[in-house]
């Protein structure tokens, strides 16, 4: 008996395959060609066999598209989920940014679907499983799958409280090394689908700081699980930890991840991992059809003018601009000061495929520019905090044949873009020669040196504010008032009501990055 588990995972709510950063695209992306891959793996395997379809989370948010539906209002999600539903998806697990739109919305979205969620580890105030499941077991010809659903217990230190008020995050390891043993009675094989990703590789050299943001390599090690499914840091992966198949389908919908067990007598005689591309497939036509009306009236959105920019803020070269400054994070830096209204602010470049501004400003090039929803909020912290937090940005850069370069740490990024950030407001250079935590030097606000003992006002987005990408210096306690607006509803406003922003009438950033 062949037993097939195919899995989605961070589709962010790109349905369509287009990134939306231009009109009429045909990307290699998109929830409406894993559709047509899960629908081949099906019409081509066995009668005999078992094929289970998972959605490993974050389906909700990301895209413009969901983007437009949410601030449609009322909820305007039904054929959202109906395009779920056209997979018949058997489960599917909690991801992070399923909280990001508040419960009502997470809820409304439950509603219509026609498959359970699960996660064991986001419990109630009566300590049971928030979405009602932990896990659900599949039979066929008499052999009983079971799945078991974990979630990031991270959770808390980005999702405003509004939006997890009463629930409580359990450690996936914890919870899982509770429940395997129990699954094991029941079912024959177990299955753990973590939105979660790995803290360390194949070896169990750790990759990132043990916060307990990522805990994969963690659960790999546990006795009793016979695979692993795996998402949240967009990686794709197919390989085997600890002797059992991992897989993490990358991001959008590039892949579709794929477990394969051979079930002979009572015992697993064969399994692999591997990802199943959508490069080259034609997308699913229900899907298309039945978003076709929302996915036009989000390509008319993206397109509406609302602002005026003078020459200077576009990106050319990303790395540079990071590295020297640029018109453009001064830009990003104002939008924050006019939202927060202190002087001592922050941004990032998020990606290298960044484009900036052109003059004529519309929705696609904000939404291009920071696709992410989210506000603005303004922390009271000491001078020893905002020193821990630069010389964590400091991070991000290394030293290579006498070059600066970005620092990487076992074969990976050390610090991803969207982590790094650039600040305005005040004077400091970073010193990339000296060891890590001694980076930061000429640290000076008006004019006056910074001490540990100051009290300081600093404007960042929400999700650093709440300590987001690992800035431990940074929580809710600090956290003194908030944008009501999200950031791109700010971008709109602050370019209504200038006639036109030029690069020479914004202060600049003032730092310096030298060997």
């Amino acid at each position: 008996m062949q037993i097939k588990i195919l899995v989605t995972s961070d589709i962010h709510g790109y349905m369509y395959p287009t990134t939306y950063l231009k009109r009429h695209e045909n990307q290699d992306i998109g929830f409406a060609k894993c559709a047509s891959v899960i629908e081949n793996v099906r019409k081509n395997s066995a009668s005999e066999d078992l094929v289970l379809v998972i959605d490993n989370g974050d389906y909700i948010q990301g895209s413009a598209l969901v983007d437009f539906l949410f601030h449609k209002g009322n909820y305007q999600v039904k054929e959202l989920v109906q395009a779920e539903n056209i997979i018949k998806y058997d489960a599917a697990i909690l991801g992070n940014h399923e909280f990001n739109y508040g419960r009502k919305y997470q809820e409304k979205i439950n509603s219509y679907r026609k498959h359970p969620i699960l996660c064991a580890n986001i419990l109630d105030d009566d300590s049971k499983p928030y979405m009602g499941k932990a896990y659900e077991i599949f039979e066929e010809k008499g052999v009983r799958v079971a799945i078991l659903g974990l979630t990031t217990q991270y959770i808390p230190h980005w999702e405003t409280q509004e939006n997890i008020h009463g629930l409580y995050f359990k450690s996936a390891v914890q919870t899982a090394k509770e429940y395997i043993p129990r699954l094991r009675k029941i079912a024959d094989i177990v299955i753990v689908a973590y939105h979660g990703g790995f803290e360390a590789d194949e070896n169990g050299i750790a990759t990132e700081e043990l916060t307990g943001e990522n805990e994969a390599y963690e659960l790999s090690k546990i006795a009793g699980i016979d695979a692993l499914i795996t998402g949240h840091q967009h990686r794709k992966i197919a390989t085997f930890y600890n002797d059992i198949p991992v897989i993490q389908p990358g991001y959008a919908g590039e892949v579709v991840g794929a477990i394969e067990l051979e079930y002979r007598d009572s015992v697993i005689t064969k399994k692999t991992a591997k990802l199943l591309s959508t490069r080259g497939i034609d997308p699913n036509n229900t899907v298309i059809n039945l978003l076709e009306s929302d996915n036009k009236d989000t390509e008319e959105w993206l397109d509406k003018s609302v602002g005026v920019l003078d020459k200077g803020f576009k990106l050319t070269d990303v790395a540079s601009a990071r590295l020297h400054g640029h018109p453009f994070i001064d830009l990003m830096n104002y939008f924050v000061r006019e939202a927060t209204g202190v002087e001592i602010v922050a941004s990032s470049i998020f990606n290298n495929q960044q484009p900036g501004f052109a003059q004529m400003v519309t929705m696609r090039d904000i939404k291009a520019n920071y696709p992410f929803s989210n506000t603005f909020a303004v922390l009271e912290v000491t001078g020893k905090d905002l020193l821990a937090a630069l010389e964590q940005t400091a991070m991000y850069w290394g030293e290579e044949e006498g070059r600066i370069v970005v620092a990487t740490k076992n074969g990976r990024q050390r610090i991803p873009d969207f982590n790094y950030d650039i600040y305005g407001g005040i004077d400091y250079t970073i010193n990339v020669s000296q060891p890590q935590g001694k980076r930061i030097t000429n640290l000076c606000y008006q004019g006056h040196k910074i001490v540990p003992e100051d009290t300081l006002k600093i404007g960042l987005s929400k999700y650093r504010a709440m300590g987001g990408g690992d800035y431990q210096m940074f929580d809710a306690s600090k956290i003194i008032s908030e944008s009501e607006f999200e950031v791109s509803e700010v971008i709109v406003q602050v370019l209504t009501q200038n006639k036109k922003i030029s690069p020479k009438n914004l202060p600049k950033n003032d730092y310096n990055i030298l060997l």
